[in-house]
Protein backbone atom coordinates (compact mmCIF):
# COMPACT_ATOMS: atom_id res chain seq x y z
CA UNK A 1 0.00 0.00 0.00
CA UNK A 2 1.64 3.53 -0.77
CA UNK A 3 2.44 6.07 1.75
CA UNK A 4 -0.03 7.92 3.37
CA UNK A 5 1.20 11.71 4.29
CA UNK A 6 0.16 12.08 8.51
CA UNK A 7 -1.11 15.41 9.18
CA UNK A 8 1.17 17.98 11.05
CA UNK A 9 -1.10 18.29 13.87
CA UNK A 10 -0.27 14.76 15.13
CA UNK A 11 3.55 14.09 14.32
CA UNK A 12 5.69 15.51 16.92
CA UNK A 13 7.68 18.46 16.04
CA UNK A 14 10.62 18.15 18.46
CA UNK A 15 13.33 19.48 16.00
CA UNK A 16 14.01 22.96 16.54
CA UNK A 17 14.54 25.51 13.65
CA UNK A 18 13.18 22.12 11.53
CA UNK A 19 9.39 21.00 10.47
CA UNK A 20 9.35 16.72 10.63
CA UNK A 21 7.04 15.29 7.64
CA UNK A 22 5.46 11.83 8.53
CA UNK A 23 4.71 9.17 5.76
CA UNK A 24 3.66 5.64 6.55
CA UNK A 25 1.88 2.77 4.71
CA UNK A 26 -0.86 0.67 6.15
CA UNK A 27 -0.50 -2.43 4.79
CA UNK A 28 -0.92 -5.62 7.54
CA UNK A 29 2.18 -7.30 5.99
CA UNK A 30 5.26 -5.73 5.98
CA UNK A 31 5.80 -2.01 4.91
CA UNK A 32 7.61 1.05 6.11
CA UNK A 33 7.72 4.63 6.88
CA UNK A 34 9.69 7.55 5.73
CA UNK A 35 10.30 10.72 8.15
CA UNK A 36 11.69 13.77 6.66
CA UNK A 37 13.00 17.10 8.34
CA UNK A 38 12.92 20.26 6.69
CA UNK A 39 14.20 23.94 7.52
CA UNK A 40 11.92 26.67 7.11
CA UNK A 41 12.95 26.93 3.35
CA UNK A 42 11.42 23.98 2.94
CA UNK A 43 14.63 21.94 1.90
CA UNK A 44 15.60 18.39 2.98
CA UNK A 45 17.63 18.59 6.04
CA UNK A 46 17.61 14.74 7.13
CA UNK A 47 15.42 11.65 6.62
CA UNK A 48 14.75 8.10 8.61
CA UNK A 49 13.22 5.21 6.11
CA UNK A 50 12.64 1.78 7.22
CA UNK A 51 10.91 -0.96 5.84
CA UNK A 52 9.78 -4.22 6.84
CA UNK A 53 10.63 -7.04 4.22
CA UNK A 54 7.30 -9.83 4.05
CA UNK A 55 7.51 -12.43 4.73
CA UNK A 56 10.75 -12.99 6.29
CA UNK A 57 10.15 -9.84 8.77
CA UNK A 58 13.91 -8.20 8.36
CA UNK A 59 13.57 -5.06 9.38
CA UNK A 60 16.16 -1.82 7.45
CA UNK A 61 16.69 1.22 7.89
CA UNK A 62 18.65 4.34 6.38
CA UNK A 63 18.96 7.44 7.92
CA UNK A 64 21.35 11.27 6.69
CA UNK A 65 21.19 14.71 8.12
CA UNK A 66 22.71 17.01 6.39
CA UNK A 67 26.43 17.01 6.75
CA UNK A 68 26.86 13.78 7.67
CA UNK A 69 27.37 10.18 5.71
CA UNK A 70 24.05 8.07 4.84
CA UNK A 71 23.65 5.37 7.11
CA UNK A 72 22.00 2.05 6.07
CA UNK A 73 21.65 -1.02 8.49
CA UNK A 74 18.88 -3.24 10.18
CA UNK A 75 16.41 -2.96 13.04
CA UNK A 76 16.36 -5.45 15.92
CA UNK A 77 13.21 -5.47 17.08
CA UNK A 78 13.72 -7.26 20.48
CA UNK A 79 12.03 -10.13 22.30
CA UNK A 80 8.94 -10.08 24.09
CA UNK A 81 8.96 -11.67 27.10
CA UNK A 82 8.18 -12.38 30.77
CA UNK A 83 4.80 -12.24 32.38
CA UNK A 84 3.43 -8.76 31.54
CA UNK A 85 4.55 -9.65 27.83
CA UNK A 86 7.06 -6.35 27.83
CA UNK A 87 8.82 -5.78 24.61
CA UNK A 88 12.14 -4.67 24.35
CA UNK A 89 13.46 -1.54 23.10
CA UNK A 90 14.54 -1.42 18.84
CA UNK A 91 17.98 -1.03 18.42
CA UNK A 92 19.14 0.01 15.26
CA UNK A 93 22.49 -1.23 13.96
CA UNK A 94 24.56 0.56 11.33
CA UNK A 95 27.54 -0.89 9.48
CA UNK A 96 30.88 0.68 8.42
CA UNK A 97 29.84 -0.14 4.41
CA UNK A 98 26.39 -0.62 3.48
CA UNK A 99 25.11 -3.77 2.16
CA UNK A 100 24.23 -3.08 -1.61
CA UNK A 101 21.24 -5.55 -1.07
CA UNK A 102 20.07 -3.43 1.26
CA UNK A 103 20.56 -0.30 -0.04
CA UNK A 104 18.82 -1.73 -3.79
CA UNK A 105 16.13 -2.34 -1.61
CA UNK A 106 15.42 0.60 0.20
CA UNK A 107 15.62 2.19 -2.99
CA UNK A 108 13.23 0.27 -4.38
CA UNK A 109 10.97 0.95 -1.52
CA UNK A 110 11.68 4.60 -1.74
CA UNK A 111 10.79 4.96 -5.56
CA UNK A 112 7.77 2.49 -5.11
CA UNK A 113 6.14 4.95 -2.73
CA UNK A 114 7.63 8.23 -3.39
CA UNK A 115 4.69 10.05 -5.44
CA UNK A 116 3.59 11.18 -2.95
CA UNK A 117 6.46 13.58 -1.76
CA UNK A 118 6.82 16.99 -3.41
CA UNK A 119 9.13 16.77 -6.49
CA UNK A 120 12.17 19.02 -4.54
CA UNK A 121 12.02 16.73 -1.49
CA UNK A 122 11.74 13.24 -3.42
CA UNK A 123 15.05 14.76 -5.76
CA UNK A 124 16.62 15.19 -2.54
CA UNK A 125 16.35 11.77 -0.45
CA UNK A 126 16.66 9.81 -4.00
CA UNK A 127 20.11 11.56 -4.70
CA UNK A 128 21.14 10.75 -1.23
CA UNK A 129 20.33 7.06 -1.40
CA UNK A 130 21.12 6.56 -5.09
CA UNK A 131 25.06 8.07 -3.86
CA UNK A 132 25.73 5.11 -1.45
CA UNK A 133 25.50 2.56 -4.83
CA UNK A 134 23.98 1.31 -8.05
CA UNK A 135 20.64 0.04 -7.35
CA UNK A 136 21.55 -4.28 -8.01
CA UNK A 137 18.43 -5.72 -9.62
CA UNK A 138 16.36 -8.81 -8.50
CA UNK A 139 18.01 -8.22 -4.75
CA UNK A 140 16.10 -8.00 -1.66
Amino acid sequence: MPWQKIEGQYVKQDQPGLHTRWFWDTTDRGGGELVIWVDDSDAVQGFQLSYEQWPSGRHYVAQWSSGSRLQVGTVDEGTTSGVRMRKQSAIMRFSDQPDPKVTALLQRYFRTNASILDGSHRESISGVLNAVSTPVEGSG
